[in-house]
């Protein structure tokens, strides 16, 4: 049921900031457009400062909300837009963040200004809220004057109250994998460990699968009549080649379309270069996996990874896969991060990693050392 009322009309936008850790550099006062919506005759847009809005914000992060266009420009001309603004993190199922992580600002004119929240940077990255290098942003405007219609007046609106989560079939589907392992109907064996997935799924995601599962079903209907294979459990068998752990991040990905969540970094720093070392050799295991069951889109996933956490302990390795792999994009990265000579003299340090570049890819050295000398 709808209640008609005076009350100012409210919009909600739900914002995701992806890639946060490739905007560290940008100098103070650089934004990244977030979204840009309209609202009552105005173009509005969110935008994201990954150093702070002003010449004062010092060490956060900026979220501001505006009208963009020639209406701000418009001198005394321009009509109040008053609103009330509001600004919140949100987790993943929708929740709102404690109120450390909220931030609201009654009756502001928009008309010439634009205004939002800061973050603590140090506060975003322990929060628990920055997760695959990305957080969400709420922003909500309650208009008190129909959304800019510059009487002053307070529009009759239509209140409905109605906020919509974030989707959350991957969750569902996560859970039919891990925790309903009941109702599967294929065994697949790895290097002495178990899975129990779905055919359907596994058939849609990825056509490699499909045709193993369809080769399968065949050779059951040879020994068993049609009623009796509808009842039985499949069994596949991966090769040696692939381990247990990289063809579980596969299932993960075939259930819920994201990577898995990586593992908590450890406070000792020789412990940490593990986990870095570790997590690259895993996502360029998971690419390898992902070319042979035909997933491209987990494919580009795993070298955006790769891309984004390129470092002296991996950046070897990694030139070293693109090369054989054929992933031009990353190639260019790991060469990019080469070309700084700082890097290149700590990387030819480490004796093995330098060697298994020169001796496996002669002819990436030579292009290294001509981007080198340009």
């Amino acid at each position: 049921m709808y209640s008609i009322t005076a009350a100012p009309a409210t919009v909600s936008h739900l914002v995701r900031i992806d890639g946060y850790s490739r905007t560290k550099n940008l100098r103070r006062g650089r934004f990244i457009e977030a979204m840009n919506f309209t609202v009552g005759g105005h173009r509005w847009f969110i935008r994201f400062y990954p150093n702070g809005h002003g010449p004062r914000d010092v060490g956060v992060v900026s979220v501001y909300v505006g009208i963009a266009g020639a209406y701000r420009r418009g001198g005394g001309d321009a009509k109040p837009v008053i609103a009330d603004a509001r600004f919140s993190l949100v987790d993943r199922d929708g929740r709102p963040a404690p109120p450390s992580f909220v931030q609201g600002m009654p009756a502001v004119d928009f008309s010439g200004n634009d205004f939002g929240m800061n973050i603590k940077r140090a506060e975003l990255e322990t929060s628990g809220f920055l997760k695959d290098d990305g957080f969400l942003v709420r922003c909500e405007l309650g208009f008190v004057n129909s959304a800019g219609d510059g009487d002053g007046r307070r529009g009759v609106q239509i209140k409905e109250g109605i906020k919509v989560p974030p989707p959350n079939l991957h969750r569902h589907l996560a859970d039919l994998l891990w925790k309903n392992q009941s109702s599967g109907d294929v065994f697949i064996e790895v290097q002495g460990k178990t899975f129990t997935a779905h055919r359907w799924m596994l058939a849609a995601r990825s056509p490699v699968m499909a045709a193993e599962l369809s080769s399968s079903d065949s050779d059951d209907a040879a020994d068993t009549d049609a009623d009796a294979t509808k009842n039985t459990m499949m069994t596949l068998r991966v090769d040696d080649d692939m381990d247990a752990e990289t063809f579980r991040a596969l299932l993960h990905f075939i259930y819920t379309d994201a990577l898995p969540p990586p593992p908590q970094p450890r406070a000792r720093d020789t412990k940490a270069k593990e986990d870095e070392a570790a997590a690259a050799e895993a996502a360029r295991r998971l690419h390898a996996a992902a070319a042979r069951y035909g997933m491209e889109r987990l494919q580009l996933m795993c070298e955006d990874a790769l891309c984004r956490s390129l470092s002296v302990l991996t950046v070897a390795s990694t030139l070293v896969f693109a090369e054989k792999h054929g992933c031009r994009v990353l190639k260019a990265a790991c060469l990019d991060f080469l070309s700084c000579k700082r890097k290149l003299r700590q990387v030819t340090r480490l004796d093995d990693d330098f060697r298994l570049l020169t001796t496996t890819c002669p002819s990436v050295i030579k292009e290294l050392f001509a981007q080198v000398l340009k």
